[in-house]
């Protein structure tokens, strides 16, 4: 097993749940069950498009991959390892909070095994905590923003007494929600290069001049929209047409 892939495996552990669910047995399952669901959705459409750590999230035409499969239909995917597509093969990446579930070292795995999956021309979308909109919780925001995080630690059982407080919000961002790293936009535009994506542009929340992306964000589905709006960044990078 490699270094990522066993990281992968240390930062499930702790909990019940993911505990009995990545036991080897159950992972053997899911990797016999892949291939044959690959397949089913590659004969139902003509570009492959992947959405990596789909959660509950359904999106037409996009193949939902996860580390626990929430459904029949979602492939098992581990970070960790190599993906199971070949080589150029996507058409379309799109991954929306779930790099800073893992660590550094695995997301650089990850972006790099992104990075051979797509074909020529194709592009990714990544959604993710953004670090300097995290710590500047921490210092004057508009009133609008306070009223955000305060809603937020509500939402999370923070007394009413306290929820003003944004220390609250800001260390559930980064250590919360089995959260390991949040990025800057600086350090993922340059990960991002490091494995030869190109042309990195920020983008809000549910925007984006790609038609098969712009409606691809879903994640304001489980949280607060202008909560999630305030926090997230977006960036997508297209692979080049020559190496």
């Amino acid at each position: 097993m490699s270094g990522p892939a066993r990281r992968v495996r240390e930062l499930v552990s702790g909990s019940p749940l993911l505990t009995q669910t990545t036991q080897s047995g159950w992972i053997l399952a899911q990797r016999a069950l892949r291939s044959s669901k690959i397949k089913r959705h590659r004969a139902a459409n003509d570009r492959l498009r992947v959405m990596i750590g789909s959660g509950p999230t359904r999106v037409d035409g996009w193949l939902a991959t996860d580390l626990i499969p929430s459904r029949p239909d979602v492939v098992f995917l581990d970070a960790g390892e190599a993906f199971p597509f070949e080589t150029g093969s996507v058409h379309r990446i799109h991954t929306e909070h779930m790099i800073e579930h893992v660590d550094h070292d695995i997301g650089r795995h990850m972006l790099t095994e992104c990075a051979r999956i797509l074909a020529p021309g194709g592009r990714i979308r990544i959604a993710t905590p953004d670090f300097d909109q995290v710590v500047a919780l921490a210092g004057e925001v508009d009133p609008d923003v306070t009223a955000l995080y305060e809603a937020s630690n509500q939402r999370n059982g923070i007394e009413a007494g306290e929820a003003a407080n944004p220390v609250y919000a800001v260390n559930r961002l980064f250590s919360g929600y089995g959260h390991r790293f949040l990025y800057t936009e600086d350090l993922l535009r340059a990960r991002m290069a490091d494995v030869g994506l190109a042309d990195v542009t920020r983008y809000e929340v549910g925007a984006s001049d790609d038609p098969e992306l712009a409606d691809a964000d879903h994640h304001s589905d489980q949280i607060d929209d202008g909560w999630n709006r305030y926090q997230t960044m977006a960036l997508e990078a297209t692979k080049p047409l020559t190496g």
